[in-house]
């Protein structure tokens, strides 16, 4: 479902992970998590979404951007401990875009219009609308860009633990093999041309292309967030879903791969025949 359906979800998404990410970052710099910083992030990461949902324009987004990075300075700089109002402020900031633009980019690959070569597609999208204008060619490459990272992560997982011998990146996730990361972008690069083909979005060779860049992207996202994590001296970024950590532990590969999939699809028409 798109429009404010989806944009609805992915807001509250952002919140919950933007919360846990305070978590986390008030281990490393106790005073991050004040209410006074985070409700900076609280405001901006859903007005993105908002942003995004209605197409605002850039004007909206810098706006959006200079109150994410100037609020938190303002308010850290009225404390008195100069060196962790620095430290909490860089830490809000960043979190605040870590979370704001990865909704923001999904929720704009959502509702981008443009036309697809899946007719079906397109009376799934209509159907699941609700009435709210929506486009096949952002539902398609939204599913695309989830169920490259989904297919990617699950076959890294069988791989590593299955062949797993050299480790990735012992220093961040010490689980983590090159096998398995190898195999990832495989099963990436294999859901992409499965997209393609199935959605109307191109050759099989592009979603082989697109689909192995969005699963190295994924892959740095999940990176990313395991260096959060050990920085935190923390397992996992939350409890809230049992046996998985937290949302964050979900999340981290599709924060990078949503801005990258805009990115693409914003300008996939520039290389089109």
């Amino acid at each position: 479902m798109g429009g404010p359906f989806f944009a609805g979800l992915f807001i509250a998404l952002g919140v919950a992970g933007y919360r846990e990410y305070l978590h986390l970052a008030d281990r490393m710099c106790p005073g991050t998590g004040d209410a006074s910083v985070s409700a900076v992030g609280y405001g901006v990461i859903p007005a993105f979404g908002i942003t995004a949902l209605f197409d605002a324009g850039e004007t909206v987004l810098l706006a959006l951007c200079m109150v994410g990075i100037g609020a938190p300075l303002l308010i850290m700089a009225r404390g008195s401990k100069t060196n962790e109002s620095v430290c909490s402020w860089s830490l809000a900031s960043f979190g605040t875009f870590y979370l704001a633009l990865p909704i923001f980019a999904a929720i704009s690959l959502r509702s981008l219009a443009n036309g697809s070569d899946a007719n079906w597609l397109s009376d799934v999208a209509v159907w699941f609308g609700a009435g709210w204008p929506v486009s096949s060619f952002g539902l398609a490459w939204t599913l695309t860009v989830i169920l490259a990272i989904w297919t990617g992560d699950t076959i890294a997982f069988l791989v590593g633990r299955s062949r797993g011998k050299r480790r990735l990146a012992p220093n961040l996730s010490p689980n983590k093999t090159i096998e398995g990361a190898l195999g990832g972008l495989l099963g990436a690069m294999f859901a992409g041309a499965l997209c393609f083909l199935s959605f109307g979005l191109g050759e099989s060779w592009q979603g082989v292309v697109i689909g192995g860049v969005i699963g190295i992207v994924g892959q740095i996202g999940d990176l990313a967030e395991s260096f959060l994590k050990r920085q935190a001296g923390a397992k996992d970024s939350g409890s809230l879903i049992p046996g998985h950590g937290g949302l964050l532990d979900r999340l981290d590969s599709l924060l990078f791969a949503f801005p990258i999939g805009f990115l693409f699809a914003k300008y996939s028409q520039l290389f089109s025949p």
